[in-house]
């Protein structure tokens, strides 16, 4: 099976039409075989930068934030064999909520890095 690593984050629950309310709980680092986990979640990282891997048949993938990530997107559906990390610049919902979206004036400019790195 795959083994997932998450650093501890904040997780907002979610609303009745399953979009995230501005409520977060806590989320302690996830280090185990995914197993009869899931996740379908969004999260709030408690650092700029973060580190998130993926280890399983002989390779491990590491997916760092280094900036302008403070949000990820967690996929992981129960009895698949696939993962799936997705940086995000803003929270789910964001363009019509207005929270934690960042507006850049003409001309400005807006960084967001991230690094993918395997292992054999």
């Amino acid at each position: 099976g795959l083994r997932l690593k998450l650093p501890a984050m904040r997780k907002p629950p979610l609303g009745p039409r399953g979009i995230p309310t501005r409520a977060e709980e806590p989320f302690a680092e996830f280090k185990a075989e995914l197993g009869e986990s899931s996740f379908d979640d969004s999260f709030v990282l408690m650092e700029e930068q973060a580190s998130f891997s993926i280890a399983g048949r002989g390779r491990r993938i590491t997916a760092e934030f280094i900036a302008g990530y403070p949000y990820v997107q967690v996929y992981a559906p129960k009895d698949k064999d696939c993962i799936a990390l997705e940086p995000m610049t803003a929270p789910a919902s964001a363009l019509t909520s207005g929270r934690g979206l960042r507006i850049v004036a003409p001309g400005g400019q807006f960084r967001a890095v991230f690094r993918i790195g395997v292992e054999t």
